[in-house]
């Protein structure tokens, strides 16, 4: 407090035989308030200052970290607890203002931060998506969260970086979640595998091999994605106690096969959309994985997928059974006879589904073939008994789609609600078609609206 009786906007740190840092808070935190400061020291209805420490701790983790910082000048109770919690996130906005003021000062305030803290930093995430910085900033920022015990890291680099992620995160053990954006994916061939990775995300990060592979070892990993991420054809992860699976890429089915043996994996998320170069081969790999999940309960498959398993044409049955699926999500385009059919016989397949997600891609009127097949007793010859749950998204109100439609009420006795959402306004002739199907179920009830 200053002769006039004010807070001082300097934070003052000084430790028993440690030297005397002086930081300025508004030069990197600028308060909302113009300086006004609220002074909580002997305040009598001061009653965050009494909560217990792990309850603030969680409040302040939920605050900006700007917010969290000013904290420190409210008294000398207050003035190291923002510097000694184990989260850390330097998101977006924070991030997109102080580079947008100066990108010295952005610098200077990580450094700063990082400086100032106290304890392991157990979660640290920065968000540079917005704006280019040197490669050799984010590697001394990483190479200070990966000594200090960070097992949760979140990187989002901006793709006007190219950003190859230092050997430091290789080489830290701590790590339980690793999320990368925008990132250089290259190990050293000394890589022995994340020993503690528990999650995995990596989006449009690009898997550069130092041998013919790049071999991740992850005994722990459950639950693993990968968004847009070139280079996966060389890429092989051993995780036998995978959980969830979630890939969207150009090379996917270069690297399902080392999923073939994760015997309990639950979750899996195959949307791809690339439609060059199909092959056989993509197909039997396709349906090799499928084989191989005894424990499956939710998939998603895009139309791509649909695409490749039909190899457009009607199959008599499906190879395998999805016993325990329960959850089943299709991206379909119903003026494809192949896709709308296989959509069909993995439903048939999949005897414990309660829940059915239908994303509508394209359809016609005239697909005289596609509904020809949907008025074939053998389409859906025997009822879906379990089947709790419909969505249809993106409806088009075509001939075919409304087939679809009165074709899942017939043969759903066990159906609670089907949902039907379209783009367009909806046209109240087919809305009371739809109502007049039948239905397999009493108690179903249908909803048609636009979103």
């Amino acid at each position: 407090m200053n002769k006039n009786g004010r807070y001082s906007n300097t934070i003052v740190i000084q430790e028993k035989h440690q030297p005397l840092y002086l930081r300025n808070c508004s030069d990197f935190f600028p308060s909302k308030t113009d300086g006004k400061r609220v002074a909580v020291e002997g305040d009598r209805d001061d009653r965050i200052s009494g909560l217990p420490r792990n309850v603030i701790d969680h409040i302040l983790e939920l605050l900006p970290v700007q917010d969290a910082a000013r904290t420190s000048i409210l008294s000398s109770n207050w003035r190291y607890i923002w510097s000694t919690l184990s989260n850390l996130v330097l998101d977006y906005d924070f991030c997109r203002k102080l580079i947008g003021e100066s990108e010295s000062k952005f610098k200077l305030a990580v450094d700063e931060i990082l400086l100032l803290r106290m304890g392991n930093i157990v979660k640290f995430v920065l968000d540079i998506s917005g704006a280019y910085l040197s490669c050799a900033d984010i590697d001394r920022w990483v190479l200070f969260v990966t000594r200090n015990g960070v097992k949760k890291l979140t990187l989002r680099i901006s793709n006007l970086n190219t950003y190859t992620l230092p050997l430091s995160i290789f080489e830290c053990s701590t790590l339980t979640s690793l999320e990368l954006t925008n990132c250089v994916f290259k190990p050293p061939s000394s890589f022995l595998g994340f020993p503690n990775l528990i999650a995995l995300h990596l989006e449009v990060t690009t898997f550069v091999p130092t041998t013919s592979f790049c071999v991740i070892n992850a005994p722990l990993l459950r639950y693993l994605s990968l968004d847009m991420c070139p280079g996966t054809q060389y890429l092989n992860i051993i995780s036998p106690v995978l959980k969830s699976l979630g890939v969207r890429d150009s090379h996917y089915y270069l690297m399902l096969n080392c999923f073939i043996n994760c015997k309990k994996l639950r979750v899996v998320k195959l949307l791809c959309e690339v439609v060059d170069n199909q092959n056989h081969d993509e197909k039997l790999t396709l349906e090799k994985l499928l084989i191989s999940l005894p424990a499956l309960e939710v998939l998603y498959l895009s139309s791509y997928i649909l695409e490749i398993l039909s190899a457009d044409v009607v199959p008599n049955g499906l190879p395998f059974t999805l016993n325990f699926l329960r959850h089943l999500s299709l991206f379909v385009a119903f003026d494809h006879l192949g896709q709308t059919s296989y959509a069909l016989q993995l439903i048939k397949n999949s005897p414990s589904l309660s829940k059915l997600e239908i994303w509508v891609l394209s359809t016609t009127d005239n697909d005289e073939a596609v509904l020809k097949y949907l008025d074939t007793p053998s389409c859906l010859e025997q009822p879906i008994n379990k089947l709790e749950h419909v969505t249809i998204k993106s409806f088009g109100i075509s001939k075919v789609e409304l087939r679809f439609v009165k074709l899942l009420l017939s043969r759903t006795p066990s159906l609670l609600r089907m949902c039907i959402s379209q783009k367009t306004d909806i046209d109240v002739d087919i809305a009371l078609e739809l109502m007049r199907f039948p239905r397999a179920s009493p108690r179903a009830e249908l909803s048609y609206f636009r979103y």
